[in-house]
C-alpha cells in the first residue's frame, strides 16, 4: 500500500510540475504560420500569434520561403551561419535606424494574464545577422504590458524612438547594459520577472536607454523634429548605443559596390515565459 501511495503522490506531483512549466507564449518558436511569406508586418502577419506593434515591418524567416523570389536577401542567413536556434523559423528585427530613428518590434498576447506577485522565468534567444548588419547593439529586451498599444499615438510614426519611446518603456528583461551582442552563435537573454498582475502582452525589440547623451539628443529631437536634430540623434545613437560590425567592414573592402545597412539587424527565436514554483 505504501508503494502505491508513493506512486500516486509522484504522479500528481509530476502533473502539477509539468503544468507549472507550461510556456505562456503562444508559438514562441515561430514555427506555426498562416501562409509561407518572408514578411511579418501590420498588413501581413503570416506568423500565427505575432504582429508588429508599430510602423516597423519585421521579417518572418521560415525555410518554407526558399522558393520565394525575395528570398535571396536572406539566403545566407537561413542556410548558412544564421539558421534558426531550433526548428525552421525565426524573426528578423531592425532594432533602430540611425538615419530615421525608426524601429522594429514584435508583439504577442500571452495565453493567460500574469498573476500579481508571481515570479516568471523569461527567456528568448538572439543573434546578430552579421552578414546583413553594419552594427551590433546591446539594448535588446522584452517588455510586459497590460495594453496592446504601448507606443501611444505614435503607432504609425516613422521616427519611433523619438516620438513613441518614453522613460517608462524600459524592458523588464533585457541584455546586460553595455555588453554588445556580436557573437556568431545564439545568445540567450533571460531573467526573472515578478508580475504586477494583469500583464497580457509581450513586446520584443529595443527600448528606452538612459544614457545621458542619448536622452539629451532624444529630448532635443522630440521637441523639434527637424532633419538636423534627427540626424544628430542618429549620430548619438551610433556613438553610444551601437558598435561597428567589423565583418561588414572587411566585406565592403572586398566588394566596394555593396551598400551597407545602417542598422543593427538581429534574429529572434524561442521565446518563453514560464511560471516558477516557490
Amino acid at each position: 500500500m505504501k508503494q502505491v501511495f508513493l506512486i500516486i503522490i509522484l504522479f500528481f506531483s509530476t502533473i502539477v510540475y509539468l503544468s507549472a512549466q507550461e510556456n505562456l507564449v503562444y508559438n514562441g518558436s515561430f514555427e506555426e504560420h498562416w501562409y509561407c511569406s518572408p514578411y511579418l508586418s501590420q498588413d501581413s502577419t503570416p506568423c500565427k500569434g505575432w504582429w508588429s506593434p508599430n510602423f516597423g515591418t519585421p521579417d518572418y524567416l521560415h525555410l518554407c520561403i526558399k522558393d520565394s523570389s525575395i528570398f535571396f536577401l536572406f539566403n545566407d542567413s537561413i542556410y548558412n551561419i544564421c539558421s534558426p536556434h531550433t526548428g525552421r523559423a525565426q524573426v528578423g528585427l531592425c532594432l533602430i535606424s540611425i538615419e530615421t530613428a525608426g524601429m522594429e518590434h514584435i508583439q504577442s498576447q500571452l495565453k493567460e494574464p500574469l498573476k500579481a506577485g508571481q515570479k516568471y522565468k523569461v527567456s528568448f534567444w538572439v543573434r546578430l545577422d552579421y552578414q546583413y548588419s553594419d552594427y551590433a547593439a546591446y539594448n535588446i529586451g522584452l517588455y510586459f504590458s497590460k495594453n496592446k498599444n504601448i507606443f501611444g499615438d505614435y503607432l504609425l510614426s516613422k521616427h519611433n524612438y523619438i516620438e513613441g519611446m518614453t522613460p517608462e518603456l524600459q524592458a523588464q528583461v533585457s541584455n546586460e547594459k553595455g555588453k554588445f551582442i556580436t557573437d556568431t552563435t545564439w545568445t540567450e537573454i533571460s531573467g526573472i520577472y515578478t508580475a504586477q498582475g494583469g500583464e497580457k502582452y509581450i513586446t520584443i525589440g529595443m527600448f528606452w536607454d538612459d544614457n545621458p547623451k542619448v536622452v539629451k539628443a532624444w529630448e532635443k529631437a522630440r521637441k523639434n523634429q527637424s532633419w538636423g536634430n534627427i540626424k544628430r540623434f542618429g549620430k548619438t545613437v551610433k556613438k553610444y548605443l551601437l558598435k561597428k560590425n567589423k565583418y561588414m567592414e572587411k566585406k565592403y573592402e572586398k566588394s566596394p559596390s555593396k551598400i551597407g545597412q545602417h542598422f543593427p539587424y538581429y534574429l529572434i527565436d524561442d521565446v518563453s515565459v514560464v511560471e516558477l514554483n516557490e
